[in-house]
């Protein structure tokens, strides 16, 4: 699980850092910079899976924009063209300093990725290549742990010491050894979700990122995909029923006339007419398709471990909200998934449990200088009110104050 993260030069936020847990929620007002911070952590799953061209930062959920507005505009320092974006998993430190190409504005790069290449060529170059054996060992022992293991890759890698043998090694070796170094996979398969009705509805669309598109795409590919092999049936079983929290669901399946590439879903009302027949997505309500989204991003073993969803309140009645946040506060410990979600809906608030560490609540606004800053809402035992009133009645911040 990612521990903490830490976020620098990136649009509205100069220098910020968060303390996770498995089940974070951030509230403030219109344009403090939550999106923002969703957003930053994209761009370092980015450089982490070394996909920075913008048809990719589009499809994980970043409002892609001209370069010059992704990085802070606090400052004129014109050197200062580089956004930092750093996580914590399990003490491990991945560092992502992320700047323009040279050669394409509109292509960025990890300068930390940059400098390891080159590190580790002038290293291995060393190993391959240097005759005078006193450099070699040199080399070598400045790098303490590992001393043995090193002097062994320096013979294993003697036969390839010409400069073309080199070459095809390095691009053979290094690809490897950075991948190990300076990604992991549940940072590189981050994504900010922002589900659409439109989107949800569309049963013909197909998604840049398998199994769900950041806006929906994909839903009803994928569950017919669990639907038509048996050994997905718990899966579905369980995502079905999540959707008790509707009270007039009572069950969805697929068609099995299916054509390869068609995609529907029926859907049935307990309240109806035992006669009638299913409906579909087209005529369901707007509640469902986002409890069923919602349902299959944190139920799915092969939806990402690490996620992110924007405006999660969109679409439900402030009760489901409240019992919404519990059901999938819970769904994140049971699924080992880990989630961070905005939020402009009191109702929401009612569904954490503080007392809960792996659940936590952050306050996100504007300093006096305009920067994004953010303060973590604790646990209170002797605190009664609930957390709703407590956030309405301006006790802990998040609120328009130039009104």
């Amino acid at each position: 699980m990612i521990k903490s993260v830490k976020i620098a030069n990136f649009k509205s936020v100069v220098d910020l850092s968060l303390e996770l847990g498995s089940f974070n929620v951030l509230i403030g007002e219109n344009g403090c910079g939550k999106s923002n911070i969703l957003e930053a952590l994209a761009f370092g799953a980015a450089a982490s899976a070394d996909k920075l061209d913008n048809e990719f930062l589009g499809s994980r959920g970043i409002r892609v924009t001209n370069p010059d507005f992704m990085f802070s505009a606090f400052s004129n320092d014109k050197k200062n063209k580089s956004i930092i974006v750093n996580f914590i998993e399990n003490g491990r430190l991945y560092e992502f300093d992320l700047m323009n190409s040279p050669n394409n504005s509109k292509r960025w790069i990890n300068k930390k990725k940059e400098n390891a290449i080159g590190e580790l060529e002038t290293f291995l170059k060393t190993l391959l290549l240097e005759n005078d054996e006193q450099k070699k060992n040199k080399m070598i022992s400045e790098i303490q742990e590992g001393k043995g293991e090193l002097s062994i890759l320096s013979e294993i890698l003697k036969p390839y010491r010409n400069e073309k043998d080199f070459k095809e090694i390095i691009n053979l070796i290094i690809p490897t050894l950075l991948d190990r170094a300076i990604s992991h996979p549940d940072i590189s398969n981050y994504i900010v979700y922002s589900p659409e009705q439109s989107s949800l509805r569309k049963f013909e669309e197909t998604t840049q990122i398998y199994p769900l598109g950041i806006k929906g795409e994909g839903l009803f590919q994928y569950l017919k995909e669990l639907a038509f092999d048996k050994k997905n049936s718990k899966i579905l079983k369980e995502i079905k029923e999540n959707l008790s929290l509707l009270d007039w669901y009572e069950d969805f399946d697929l068609p099995e006339n299916l054509m390869k590439n068609e995609f529907s879903l029926n859907i049935k009302d307990r309240y109806l007419d035992t006669n009638l027949q299913y409906f579909d997505q087209r005529s369901t309500n707007e509640g469902f398709l986002f409890l069923l989204f919602y349902s299959t991003l944190f139920i799915s073993k092969t939806t990402p471990a690490f996620f992110a969803i924007d405006n999660i309140d969109a679409s439900f009645n402030p009760k489901l909200c409240a019992k919404l946040i519990r059901t999938l506060a819970a769904l994140a410990k049971k699924k080992n998934k880990q989630v961070i979600v905005t939020t402009h809906n009191p109702a929401v608030l009612d569904g954490l449990n503080l007392k809960d560490e792996s659940q936590r609540l952050f306050v996100v606004r504007r300093n006096d200088d305009g920067h994004t800053v953010s303060r973590r809402v604790e646990y209170k035992p002797g605190r009664t009110t609930k957390l709703s009133e407590v956030w309405t009645n301006g006790y802990i911040g998040g609120l328009p104050e130039n009104f």
